[in-house]
């Protein structure tokens, strides 16, 4: 079996940590390679042997980086590797214990953002191998390893990260029930069985329907409610074994959105007779999203949106809270799901509720703009898009962050983090992602006209020169961004001439966004 110890030893003798690869080619090439598995256009699959090689020898030679180590971690599970899971616990916690929070990243948040990724690979990991232990002993090994690790992570990052206490209560009641079951062994071993099994009651709680049963469309709408009903019930139960199963999120909304082909009857305004979620309960919700009980929300919100199939905003506040746990898979199951309804139904954003409240507010529909607007229906070759919210770079973590704060405190303060980004920028490049954050936040909260000339700046700053050696989409993202930003002006305000340039040089460089 292959050993990790190398990851142990230091750089040299005279550098222990080595360098910050952060922006460096091979650091960018490792995240590339890993951004695959989230984009829709890659062309190719992600290489998980040259994320693992690339990432191992980076931390045995050039830096001690804990962004380098979930890396390792998550190509060893992709690819299957034979290695133990208490052996890889056993590494990372002495891993954890040599260097502690000395290393790379030098941010606090992107550290504590890795070392949490880190647990999620560790919990995830463990909750797949829970079915096959089958003796105390085994139990109480992983419980120990489990323990020592989190002590670690407790003394070292105190509580500025998640745990793993979820997976130890896992594990211990693991080991109850098998003491249980080894106990009730040995007294039915010195027992006879009774020669007549006792057949257990049935239960009409449960209505069960077979092809036969179903002889009609009241029969059928019948079983679809009931099947609705065990779907609820099962996602409700993945949820807790697994937050980010990304079946749950599938098939919640594939079952609720099934029979919907068509937009719900709406007057001159826009507004249907159908009720919106109740406000006690956007209000609990709303809650939970400001202490960031990001775990509770989903959730909650998973099944309201099972019995809310219109609101569409409830959707948007699960891929916030995913995206926050760096749950980028679940997320991109909701987005997918929700690119397949907003092709069915185009207009369904414009509809409002009886009392007024839109299915999905303006935040909601920049969110759905930029994540859920490419149809699946298309015969043409895959556009390739920008996604910012792929990138774990500083500026989008403050993006999140400042969506997230948007909703309680003023533009100004949560804007304070994005300004000083900018001022504290190492790079060209650097600062042209800390404006264009800002830029973007600015369009979020209808700021048009300052997001209208910020976006004028940085077009003319770096469009003409720079853009497309950094990311040959990146041009278009700018241009497509503030052609909306442009046409959300009033038409006073609105200059046709320059909305007539911006489309024509977003048409050369791609029609599709254009059209969208």
């Amino acid at each position: 079996m292959f050993s990790y110890d190398s990851i142990l030893s230091d750089i040299s003798d005279k550098d222990r940590l080595g360098t910050d690869l952060t922006y460096e080619p091979e650091f960018e090439l490792i995240e590339e390679e890993i951004k695959k598995s989230t984009n829709l256009f890659a062309t190719s699959k992600t290489d998980w042997s040259t994320v693992h090689d690339n990432s191992l020898n980076l931390l045995n030679e050039t830096s001690k980086d804990y962004r380098l180590l979930y890396w390792l971690c998550l190509s060893i599970t992709k690819r299957n590797l034979a290695i133990d899971n208490n052996e890889l616990i056993r590494v990372i916690n002495d891993f954890i214990i040599k260097f502690k929070d000395d290393i790379y990243p030098r941010r606090k948040r992107s550290l504590y953002s890795s070392i949490n990724q880190i647990i999620n690979i560790i919990t995830d990991t463990t909750k797949s191998i829970i079915d096959n232990i089958d003796n105390i002993n085994d139990a109480d090994i992983l419980i120990t390893q489990l323990s020592v690790l989190d002590d670690s992570i407790e003394s070292i990052f105190q509580s500025n990260t998640d745990n793993l206490s979820s997976v130890i209560s896992l594990i211990k009641k693991l080991k109850k029930r098998l003491k249980s079951e080894t106990e009730n062994n040995e007294v039915i071993a010195t027992q006879s069985l009774p020669s007549t099994p006792i057949q257990a009651p049935s239960t009409t709680s449960t209505i069960s329907f077979s092809q036969d049963d179903i002889t009609n469309d009241r029969d059928a709408n019948k079983a679809f409610r009931h099947l609705q009903d065990v779907a609820r019930t099962l996602s409700k139960y993945w949820l807790s074994q697994k937050l980010n199963d990304e079946k749950v999120f599938q098939l919640n909304r594939t079952l609720t959105w099934l029979t919907i082909s068509q937009l719900p009857a709406s007057n001159d305004d826009n507004v249907t007779m159908l009720k919106p979620v109740p406000q006690a309960r956007t209000q609990y919700f709303q809650q939970l999203k400001a202490e960031l009980n990001h775990s509770a929300l989903i959730i909650e919100m998973e099944e309201s949106l099972s019995k809310s199939p219109f609101w569409i905003d409830g959707h948007f506040m699960v891929w916030e809270s995913l995206t926050a746990l760096n749950h980028h898979d679940a997320a991109q199951s909701i987005t997918d799901q929700l690119s397949l309804l907003i092709n069915k139904t185009p207009s369904i954003t414009d509809l409002k509720f009886d009392d007024g409240t839109e299915f999905a507010s303006e935040s909601t529909k920049a969110w759905i703009q930029q994540h859920c607007s490419t149809s699946t229906h298309a015969t043409t070759a895959p556009v390739s898009h920008f996604d910012e919210s792929q990138n774990s770079s500083d500026w989008e973590d403050a993006f999140q962050e400042a969506l997230t704060l948007l909703q309680q405190h003023s533009l100004n303060e949560v804007m304070q983090p994005l300004i000083r980004g900018h001022h504290q920028s190492r790079s060209n490049r650097e600062a042209f992602f800390w404006q264009f954050t800002q830029a973007k936040l600015l369009f979020q909260s209808s700021k048009y006209e300052l997001a209208n000339s910020l976006f004028s700046w940085l077009d003319k700053q770096y469009s003409q020169s720079v853009l497309a050696h950094w990311d040959p989409i990146l041009e278009e993202r700018l241009l497509e961004l503030w052609l909306q930003c442009h046409n959300k002006l009033s038409k006073k305000d609105q200059d046709s001439q320059l909305l007539a340039h911006i489309r024509e040089r977003l048409c050369c460089l791609n029609p599709i966004r254009v059209l969208n």
